[in-house]
């Protein structure tokens, strides 16, 4: 018989080092789009090679949370995080030197790596929390996601005053701090002595064997990749439609981006006291009424309160999926946790681009908001109790 080990309750020290640290992963891993124009100046590039210089960390980045995730739930966030943290300095770092147009596209490659963080730290945060705590603690974690402003306000005055390639410098410094901050203050949750460490088949299993972990998937493409969406097309559409400038579009999208970010503590909150699904089914309903709304040609203030509340639910969606992610799958955390953050990080990459090519072809907004309806409809359909059952029945139907 396996010796038994006491639940954790809770670890600060490890929530408050892994934020910190997500956080800077993300604004390391985000320094491409909000250097875009002195890229482009400094070697002479094309609408097509900026936009793949700031596909590809991104892309990278959201493929790479399933290894990641694998990793970490087989050796521990404490030296998966680590020696990411590693890795991002000296690609960030190297970065800095670059000279061509292909010497920085493969360190955005590199440093794309970095954009997977999120799935190292979800399973070291989860197995430090009981199951009735996990959802506000994967919450707080969450909000590293607004470590993307830590990028789009600080590299232009960084760049303007001392030239872009010091921009690299500047934030590589701080991910080699982290990472030794991170290998001496924190510690993953205790195992029995007897725990055997899972074979990668072992971990690739649940992938076969569980369509709740592709449910998921579904779900998060939409509450993530709606979130990344909208806050890298609603600056071109508030320009367009309203006649407003840019400035004045990016400040607003950056209140959209700060109300998602931070209420994916309120949506872990809530997932840790009430049913997760019925959320996500509230959640899911808003979002496609609102969208359904924005096609009445609605004034500017209407529209930028229909999209804050868009912001919350998504934000709040965000946050209930990954509680119902650590709650269903205990020992796969990472694994599980990985696949769904890259299919998170694929809908933020793929659907900018479809409502920007419907907004070409169709020289309208309002086709655009019809397709984000049709994928609202699509994941409701998959929200059914016979879909996601509680937790308590899932293990009842497995005994």
């Amino acid at each position: 018989m396996s010796e038994n080990v006491q639940t954790p309750k809770g670890n600060t020290k490890v929530l408050i080092l892994a934020t910190l640290a997500f956080a800077l992963c993300f604004a390391s891993w985000s320094l491409f789009a909000p250097l875009a124009m002195y890229l482009r100046t400094e070697f002479n590039l094309s609408s097509t090679a900026v936009g793949l210089l700031i596909a590809a960390p991104v892309l990278l980045g959201s493929v790479a949370k399933i290894p990641m995730g694998i990793v970490t739930d087989k050796y521990g966030g404490r030296l998966v995080f680590t020696i990411m943290l590693l890795f991002g300095f000296l690609s960030v770092f190297m970065t800095s030197f670059a000279h061509s147009y292909g010497f920085l596209l493969g360190c955005g490659l590199l440093f794309g790596l970095i954009g997977s963080s999120f799935a190292v730290g979800i399973p070291h945060v989860s197995e430090w929390y009981p199951k009735k705590r996990q959802g506000l603690a994967l919450g707080i974690y969450g909000v590293g996601n607004a470590g993307t402003a830590l990028a789009a306000f600080g590299v232009p005055f960084i760049a303007e005053s001392m030239g872009w390639n010091k921009v690299f410098i500047i934030y590589s410094i701080p991910l080699l701090l982290m990472a030794f901050v991170y290998w001496f203050s924190t510690s993953n949750a205790p195992r029995s002595a007897n725990t055997k460490i899972p074979t990668l088949s072992e971990k690739l299993k649940v992938y076969k064997t569980s369509g709740l972990a592709w449910i998921f998937c579904l779900i998060y493409f939409m509450f993530f990749g709606l979130f990344v969406c909208f806050s890298i097309w609603l600056p071109s559409y508030l320009n367009e439609f309203y006649h407003i400038s840019p400035v004045k579009a990016g400040s607003f999208t950056s209140v959209f981006v700060f109300l998602s970010a931070f209420t994916r503590i309120l949506g872990g909150y809530l997932g840790d006291r009430f049913n997760g699904r019925k959320i996500m089914v509230f959640l899911t309903v808003i979002v496609l009424s609102l969208t359904v709304y924005l096609n009445l040609n609605v004034s500017l203030v209407t529209s930028l309160v229909l999209f804050y509340v868009m912001g919350i639910c998504l934000g709040t969606g965000n946050g209930v999926v990954y509680k119902l992610v650590a709650e269903y799958f205990p020992k796969d955390t990472g694994t599980v946790g990985g696949l769904v953050g890259a299919a998170g990080g694929l809908g933020g990459f793929f659907l900018p681009i479809i409502l920007g090519t419907i907004r070409d072809y169709t020289n309208n907004y309002y086709l655009g908001f019809i397709f984000v309806s049709l994928v609202c409809l699509m994941c409701l359909s998959f929200m059914e109790e016979k879909t996601l059952p509680s937790v308590n029945k899932r293990a009842m139907s497995a005994t």
